[in-house]
């Protein structure tokens, strides 16, 4: 039996289970004894190993910058050197695309400092693109300009927009290709009008994103691996 988090409430009513980061967690009603439980989960044995071993396979195929000193900027391999110096910064050279993470002797956190200074490069990086591909994008839906943008992690989405017309897009977006990242652009362009996924909502994105199927395929199958741990 592989071990197991369990937690009870009193409020459900059947057992679950779920399987994240390569942990599993049973979830219980208060009053089904524990080795009822464990006899439950012997016959799902086969599908926890089979979650668990997806998993382990999506996370070895994730950045890992610290590591292996490099990171994608939409979907080109950018090397990484870690530095001290005086101050922390990052700077970029401008022939071999090479990023230099700098950080100050006084930094006790070192890797999280790096990965701070290359989140803060992309950063920078994937809102100067999505500024001018909104602002492109805005002209050709003849739609006005949302009235904020944001970049922020997500889990589970590659944007969003709200009804106060603001946006936000997911940073892990800029390792993706750039006809991807536009695709990400023009859905979210297109919830402006449409704040659901009704049949106008995807013809709207269909004129003026006519490969939304591809674009949308390909997050689906990399867009696990454009994360970075």
């Amino acid at each position: 039996m592989f071990e197991y988090t369990l937690k009870r409430s009193k409020r459900r009513k059947t057992v679950a289970i779920k399987v994240a980061e390569q942990q599993l967690t049973v979830y219980a009603p208060h009053f089904v004894p524990r080795k009822d439980i464990e006899a439950w989960l012997k016959t799902k044995q086969h599908w926890v190993a089979e979650q668990v071993t997806k998993q382990s396979l999506h996370a070895e195929q994730c950045q890992f910058p610290i590591k292996n000193s490099q990171i994608k900027l939409f979907d080109q391999v950018i090397p990484l050197v870690f530095k001290q110096e005086n101050c922390s910064q990052w700077y970029q050279d401008t022939d071999t695309h090479e990023l230099t993470l700098a950080i100050s002797p006084r930094v006790k956190l070192t890797d999280a400092k790096y990965l701070a200074l290359m989140e803060e490069f992309l950063h920078d990086k994937l809102e100067t693109y999505l500024e001018m591909r909104i602002q492109n994008y805005c002209i050709q839906m003849r739609e006005a300009l949302p009235t904020r943008l944001k970049i922020q992690h997500y889990k589970r989405r590659w944007g969003s927009c709200n009804r106060q017309r603001e946006l936000t897009f997911n940073l892990h977006l800029v390792s993706a290709p750039l006809w991807v990242i536009d695709y990400v652009v023009v859905h979210e362009l297109a919830h402006l009008k449409h704040m659901d996924h009704s049949a106008a909502f995807w013809q709207r994105v269909s004129e003026f994103y006519p490969e939304h199927k591809k674009a949308s395929n390909w997050l689906k199958v990399n867009g696990p691996f454009l994360r970075w741990l």
